[in-house]
């Protein structure tokens, strides 16, 4: 479970990367808006999680740079501003239109959800442990 944990405060913490062109002063939604982004980040930190934990620690790493910015991706892909997620592969610009991207509201929201996503998919009976406690509260 710590490994868990760990994993998704790392994801959490790496999901402003792709923000970092705004501090580099360039393009927005360019080059760090993309799966390939998502990939380098991901094997970087798996090396350093890995070479820091041991070598059974690299998915972990992995998983963290990764999933933290194509969360961001994802959250980026609901909001106005059109980019391109798939380059180099593909130039198709994605754009849901749902919400503005500084929305402080949706975007918690978004974290809330994303967090209870990962700690689920990875530890199903921590819902249902905390469900069945609920459940036992307000039946007495």
């Amino acid at each position: 479970m710590t490994c868990v944990l760990m994993t998704c405060f790392l994801m959490v913490g790496l999901s402003s990367l792709p923000d970092l062109d705004i501090q580099w002063e360039i393009k927005h939604r360019g080059t760090t808006h993309t799966f390939l982004f998502g990939i380098v980040v991901g094997a970087l930190f798996s090396v350093l999680i890995g070479y820091a934990y041991g070598a059974l620690s690299w998915l972990m790493g992995f998983i963290a740079g990764f999933g933290g910015t194509v969360s961001h991706l994802l959250g980026d892909i609901f909001t106005y501003s059109s980019f391109e997620p798939f380059r180099p592969f593909s130039d198709r610009e994605i754009a849901f239109g749902w919400f503005h991207s500084p929305n402080k509201s949706v975007n918690n929201t978004v974290l809330g959800l994303g967090i209870f996503s990962f700690i689920i998919s990875y530890e199903p009976s921590i819902f249902w442990l905390n469900l069945n406690s609920i459940k036992s509260i307000l039946g007495s």
